[in-house]
């Protein structure tokens, strides 16, 4: 067994909770099929904000667009923001763990508005030093550049990175470039996988 050297954490759903149609009731929709027509534009800036092809500013500028005049982009940012709910519980505990012995970073596909609000209201994220997030290196899982970029910034073998993440094609695309995954279905069974790899002490 290679000794592990860095251990990287996703975001959402692995340190807190996202819940996207947050975004639809904050702005008094009960679902995205209740704005159907509206919802394939939306998602598509989106992704073209959480790549970083486009700034903030922009991203609500598009939004207003689409959702129409009546929505400020004040309205319009804090519903976007909405889609961070609470942190995952547990899981404070076992990335201040981990950190105690080994490197830690955040490794996520996100948006400049979503950081934010994580780094402010997620506990976890102050034992993550460096943050390898896909709209500051332009670059999304499960694209090879994402993992190039990664392991550029950790300077370690690709054996030696632990790379924890809920969505199974991140963490395929993890194992392609030579790093040990872990898909994240709990805190019981991370904790678990993270002993059996002598991450965690037993």
């Amino acid at each position: 067994m290679p000794s592990f050297r860095s251990v990287l954490f996703d975001l959402g759903n692995v340190l807190v909770h996202v819940d996207i149609n947050m975004f639809w009731r904050s702005l008094g929709f009960p679902s995205a099929e209740a704005i159907a027509p509206v919802v394939p534009e939306i998602r598509r800036w989106a992704m073209e904000y959480e790549r970083g092809a486009i700034g903030t500013e922009r991203f609500l500028v598009h939004l207003q667009e689409t959702m129409g005049p009546s929505y400020s982009m004040h309205q319009l940012r804090e519903a976007f923001q909405s889609i961070i709910c609470q942190p995952i519980e547990g899981m404070e505990e076992i990335v201040d763990a981990v950190s105690r012995s080994h490197h830690t970073a955040l490794v996520s596909n996100t948006n400049e508005i979503h950081h934010l609000i994580s780094n402010a209201t997620v506990p976890a994220l102050g034992s993550l030093p460096v943050h390898y997030v896909s709209y500051e290196i332009k670059t999304m899982k499960p694209h090879g550049a994402f993992y190039d970029a990664v392991l550029a910034g950790e300077a370690v073998p690709a054996d030696s990175i632990v790379f924890i993440d809920d969505l199974p094609e991140n963490v395929e695309g993890a194992r392609k470039s030579g790093m040990h995954g872990i898909l994240f279905t709990g805190c019981e069974a991370l904790s678990g996988q993270l002993r059996n790899l002598g991450v965690l002490v037993k």
